[in-house]
């Protein structure tokens, strides 16, 4: 067995995955584990991950791409304090807020949309050059673990 893994596991359980800005999101976590675990704390977070992708060269030529990760928005929920958690688990209830749509990096939403913001990423692609990102809203549930791998979930959400 690989260290760290099959040592217990999250089940994320949502109210809804379609969300506004602003929003309370209600959930329920619930914490399995084989042995007991010293853990820092229990937490939720949501988070928004943006994927950006560079594109270089012609099309149908040498094209390259590199694609990078980061995440541009996130707030914890300490659930459960730091202790010694034991088998078989337990269930908790939460909420968390979404943040308000003025509360997120003004990088992190798309400049242009509609058929402007379409053109000039086609324009973009076909000359060979350009940039594409998308954001995706996480809420994720962690027992954070010294020295150890953490037990994670993660379930994408809407956020709009």
């Amino acid at each position: 067995m690989v260290f760290g893994f099959g040592e217990g596991s999250i089940e994320l359980m949502l109210d809804k995955t379609n969300m506004a800005f602003g929003e309370t999101v209600h959930g329920r976590l619930n914490l399995k584990l084989k042995k007991a675990k010293s853990a820092r704390q229990l937490r939720v977070r949501i988070l928004a991950e943006r994927t950006s992708t560079q594109y270089s060269g012609a099309m149908g030529g040498n094209r390259k791409s590199s694609t990078q990760k980061d995440i541009v928005f996130s707030t914890d929920l300490i659930v459960d304090r730091e202790k010694t958690y034991s088998p078989p688990g337990q269930e908790y209830e939460f909420k968390i807020q979404v943040p308000a749509k003025n509360a997120l990096p003004s990088d992190s939403m798309p400049a242009l949309s509609g058929g402007l913001g379409t053109a000039i990423k086609a324009a973009q692609m076909l000359g060979g050059f350009g940039r594409s990102s998308q954001i995706k809203w996480f809420v994720e549930a962690a027992l954070d673990i010294p020295k150890g791998v953490d037990i994670k979930k993660r379930v994408q959400v809407s956020v709009q």
